[in-house]
């Protein structure tokens, strides 16, 4: 009905009003939470109810242990500074500016990590300053890093989706491969058809040491190892056909 909808704007200005305020983000999702209780006048023995399902029930609790678990993969990646790594060695395997910015976006894109975006503007800004606006900057930032987002299991949308749906991931990921292209031709046309692609001071760009005189294989090999992890879920997801929670826990014990 109309108020339903009425009610679900209420509940998501609650959420943005506390962040607006400097709260923790828990303590927002719960004053959501409260507002969704009140307003749809949820009983209690039901909330009981849901979340003893959520508890109990594999398909749900499931999701609940993936995020854990690809967090924990997070913050094991971003203590060795995994990403940002990978994408020194995408610059001196291929020395060209949008290669750098899509692929920085898209590999810090795998992960949901809040952390990400300062890392990611930090690189868009130091491959696009001279040729793209600071709104500009944002967007091809924004845009790029949240691509993955849309088809990638490590997000909460999508397993939110797969587990609703009933439609299994590897088939997903499959299908989004189109839409996935789509969306990476649309920023590069409108955007970084406008950056030089070559690099002016490749020695600059890597804080003073000579790529040039890198090997690009050993740097490919490298590249591989910082982000071996992921493309191992990958792998396990699409080709082997296990869940995201079996694909991440081999990956984090390896």
């Amino acid at each position: 009905t109309p108020m339903q909808i009425v009610y679900l704007g209420i509940v998501f200005a609650v959420i943005i009003i506390l962040l607006a305020f400097k709260r923790p983000l828990y303590q927002a999702i719960l004053g959501g939470l409260l507002a969704t209780i009140l307003f749809y006048r949820i009983p209690p023995m039901e909330i009981a109810n849901r979340t003893f399902q959520v508890l109990t029930t594999w398909s749900s609790f499931s999701v609940l242990l993936s995020l854990y678990l690809i967090t924990f993969l997070q913050r094991i990646l971003e203590s060795r500074g995994q990403i940002r790594l990978a994408q020194q060695n995408l610059n001196a395997v291929f020395h060209n500016r949008r290669v750098n910015i899509i692929g920085a976006c898209l590999f810090i894109g795998l992960l949901p990590s809040a952390a990400s975006m300062i890392l990611c503007s930090d690189i868009v800004k130091e491959a696009t300053d001279g040729y793209l606006k600071p709104k500009e900057q944002a967007f091809v930032s924004s845009w790029f890093r949240h691509i993955p987002e849309s088809a990638l299991p490590t997000y909460t949308a999508v397993l939110l989706m797969s587990n609703l749906s009933g439609v299994p991931i590897g088939k997903f990921m499959v299908g989004m491969l189109v839409p996935v292209i789509m969306l990476g031709m649309i920023g590069y046309v409108l955007y970084l058809r406008k950056i030089p692609a070559a690099l002016e001071d490749p020695v600059q760009e890597f804080e003073n040491q000579n790529m040039e005189k890198r090997n690009k294989w050993r740097e490919s090999v490298s590249l591989f190892s910082h982000l071996w992890s992921l493309l191992l879920i990958l792998i396990l997801i699409l080709i082997c056909g296990m869940q995201v929670v079996t694909a991440v826990l081999i990956s984090i014990l390896l």
